[in-house]
């Protein structure tokens, strides 16, 4: 039965968050009243939100469901705990990344400032969240129809959104508004992670890989990001063992728990340049 609606079974686990997800928190936006309360209980839900902000990535390179309408409609609701709309995914990071991975001046997540040095993480984070959404129209040239889809979906969104806003603007603002803002932020913060400071050219450096067994349970597997790289459509679920045929050839100090001891030189560097 799962085989007919899921395109792999095991998705039922992170649809059901989702969809869990999206009740709770407009069960909270209709029904706590008490603004502390509230505030308490979209903090609450961070972590959550944190963990369908990965799984949306992954759901971008291998769709969840067999059905697309039901795709778009996990989308939608992914919108509201990610703040990226349906299609933007695919656009920014899929054809702004994937496609342009070798290439700086066209890659959308460019770590790299016009002079060639790397910028910080906070820069580039805020950067490359700023740029999300006016990378999605022109990455759309000369693609009608996901440009149309992509304008359809933002439209239905962003109509769904300012309904929440004109309803309850105070309730909006504290369980959709800030916590979407946070994790476009933290989107891109961990796709600084994930590369800032390697050397382009190679799949086998161009990219760190977190082994860490609690991180890759909250993000279903995005810490296998060289993998990742390597195969791009393969399941989530599968990139484990795909890791570790590659890790041999893979520099050690670019694997590990917390992204390997090459990140945390090059934070400790960038720490004593700013003391």
């Amino acid at each position: 039965m799962l085989n007919k609606i899921f395109r792999n079974p095991i998705d039922v686990w992170p649809a059901s968050v989702i969809v869990a997800l999206f009740v709770a928190l407009f069960a909270i936006y209709f029904y706590v009243e008490n603004v502390w309360w509230m505030i308490a209980a979209s903090v609450v839900l961070l972590p959550a939100r944190l963990s369908i902000v990965a799984y949306n990535h992954n759901h971008i390179h291998s769709f969840t469901f067999v059905n697309p309408m039901l795709n778009r409609i996990l989308e939608v609701m992914m919108f509201f705990q990610t703040g990226t709309t349906p299609v933007s995914g695919a656009l920014n990071h899929v054809i702004g990344h994937h496609a342009n991975y070798f290439k700086p001046e066209q890659d959308t997540l460019n770590w790299r400032r016009p002079d060639g040095s790397a910028m910080g993480a906070h820069e580039f984070s805020i950067r490359a969240a700023l740029h999300h959404y006016p990378s999605c129209i022109t990455l759309s040239r000369g693609k009608k129809t996901l440009r149309r889809t992509f304008l359809i979906y933002a439209a239905i969104c962003a109509v769904l959104l300012a309904a929440v806003v004109i309803y309850d603007p105070l309730a909006a603002t504290i369980v959709f508004l800030v916590p979407m803002l946070m994790m476009i932020y933290v989107l891109k913060y961990a796709a600084y992670a994930h590369h800032s400071g390697l050397p382009i050219g190679d799949d086998y450096t161009a990219s760190r890989t977190n082994t860490g067994r609690f991180y890759n349970w909250l993000t279903w597997n995005a810490g296998y990001h060289a993998a990742h790289h390597f195969r791009q459509a393969l399941h989530w679920s599968q990139l484990p063992a795909y890791h570790a045929e590659l890790a041999a050839r893979m520099p050690e100090e670019l694997q590990g728990k917390g992204w390997g001891r090459q990140l945390a030189d090059q934070r400790a560097r960038a720490r004593m340049r700013t003391a």
